[in-house]
């Protein structure tokens, strides 16, 4: 069994310091690998700037693309990019 997480990276306000977040949008589970790579390349269409990096086995695989939308970190001062990023990982079944 296979489980791919929805990930979003984007802007917060923390204390009126805009910061950034990394939060848990959506979880699905799927029976097989290629189903849950089929999910996460039907989510990636269209998009660009895309990024891949899938492995076999027990490795975690995550894909995803930028946005396009970016920002200053008023904490660190780096530059920050929003995106959603998809990961796909084995899970045990019991």
């Amino acid at each position: 069994m296979y489980t791919v997480e929805t990930h979003h990276h984007c802007k917060d306000w923390r204390n009126g310091d805009l910061e950034d977040k990394l939060e848990l949008i959506g979880s699905k589970n799927f029976k097989t690998r290629k189903s849950a790579k089929e999910y996460i390349e039907s989510n990636l269409k269209g998009h660009k700037n895309v990024f891949r990096n899938y492995h076999k086995g027990n490795e975690r695989s995550w894909c995803g693309y930028y946005t396009g939308e970016t920002w200053v970190h008023e904490n660190t001062g780096s530059k920050m990019a929003e995106y959603y990023q998809y990961t796909m990982f084995k899970t045990k079944v019991n």
